[in-house]
């Protein structure tokens, strides 16, 4: 409470059991000052002597400027008084509204406990949003991965056969007939004489290869004949016999594939790439020649087209023998080795290019049965006439 003495500033003063909120600021301002004005006129005074006689002392003026520069001070700490009660207030009442319209708590208690404000985490129940794994059945498309199959090129065994043995000292030859086939179907009616010549019924072909197997015949590759005269190994059969099929024509799947199938035998089939690449008509596509690969039939070199390797220069004969190397290579995934000369014709330049690119021999249109290690490049043959009835095909063959 301030003392209030003047009836003029009572009522201002008023302040005695009534709530700091209703003090009138100006009321204190005023009570303030009217205080410090009377304090200064009886501070430091010796009562007045009222007695008969005494000498009234006379009142010390005072200094202006002293007393502006007191009240001056007791009015700035008098506003700073009101201030400071005025921002607590504020301050208070701000404290104990609501923290924001989700958190009804005062903020006082919300920002003490803010750590346990992490209600947040009821957001977290968008985390059965997680059920979007169900998303993760988007990886049965994944089954888009059995493209995977084209892994069906790893057929490539690129163990290739065994590399070419080095030639021991050993001269050595074999008598091993290396039988020539070119149709195995019924030539047409208005065929000329070299499709006759060429053409061996699907009958003929099946009653010679059962004399073969009945006589005790047994197939060999290429492969073996060049191991057994290069090394001696492997050892060869009692009767062994090479069948072979030149141009790659779809009788060749079709009627005697089957029958060699049938009796445990096997057969060289030396193709035109080019021909074969292109699907025409008449000849046997890859599907096929994979198929018979697969088997256990060698698939070989005739060449990119039905053209004369004689007489060609170097690159002519890179451009004919490297291709169709590669292109069997990449479709069956292995390497030939062999190469049929086209219409029997070569040159010392032909064995030569085909020796650069790793040929290990070369089969020629030359009657006979003599198989010799010298000439690997110049393998003999016997060609199967289609006019041959059995007699003829058993009696050149039992004499070759």
């Amino acid at each position: 409470m301030l003392p209030c003495d003047d009836n003029a500033r009572r009522r201002y003063c008023t302040v005695q059991n009534s709530p700091l909120t209703w003090v009138s600021v100006h009321g204190i301002l005023r009570c303030a000052m009217g205080n410090e004005v009377k304090g200064k006129k009886t501070r430091g005074r010796k009562p007045a002597d009222t007695s008969p006689g005494a000498v009234q002392p006379q009142a010390e003026p005072q200094t202006p400027s002293l007393q502006a520069v007191r009240r001056s001070l007791r009015l700035a700490l008098a506003l700073a008084g009101v201030g400071l009660v005025l921002l607590c207030s504020v301050a208070g009442a701000y404290a104990f509204t609501p923290y924001s319209t989700l958190d009804q708590r005062p903020r006082v208690v919300a920002l003490l406990q803010t750590a346990t404000y992490t209600p947040t985490s009821t957001y977290t129940p968008t985390v059965t949003l997680t059920p979007t794994s169900t998303l993760t059945p988007s990886a049965t498309p994944i089954p888009t991965d059995t493209p995977i199959p084209t892994p069906t090129f790893t057929p490539s065994p690129t163990p290739t056969p065994t590399p070419l043995p080095t030639p021991d000292s050993r001269d050595r030859e074999f008598y091993i007939p290396i039988l020539m086939y070119h149709y195995i179907s019924v030539p047409p009616e208005d065929a000329d004489v070299y499709r006759k010549d060429l053409s061996v019924s699907p009958q003929s072909f099946r009653e010679q290869m059962q004399w073969l197997k009945d006589s005790g015949y047994t197939t060999i590759s290429l492969y073996d004949l060049i191991y057994a005269l290069n090394i001696g190994w492997p050892p060869l059969p009692n009767r062994p016999i090479i069948i072979t099929f030149d141009d790659g024509y779809v009788d060749n799947y079709e009627n005697a594939f089957p029958v060699l199938r049938e009796l445990g035998f096997t057969g060289s089939f030396f193709i035109l790439t080019d021909v074969t690449d292109r699907a025409q008509p008449g000849y046997m596509t890859w599907d096929m020649l994979k198929e018979m690969h697969a088997a256990g039939m060698d698939i070989e070199v005739h060449g990119r087209e039905h053209i004369d390797y004689s007489g060609r220069d170097y690159d002519w004969l890179v451009y004919h023998l490297l291709g169709p190397l590669q292109t069997i290579e990449a479709n069956l995934g292995e390497r030939p080795r062999f190469l049929a000369y086209t219409s029997g014709r070569y040159d010392e330049l032909v064995i030569q290019v085909a020796q650069e690119f790793e040929y290990w021999g070369g089969l020629t249109t030359i009657n006979g049965s003599l198989q010799t290690k010298a000439a690997p490049f110049e393998m003999p043959r016997i060609r199967i006439r289609g006019d041959w009835p059995l007699s003829t095909f058993t009696t050149v063959v039992a004499n070759s």
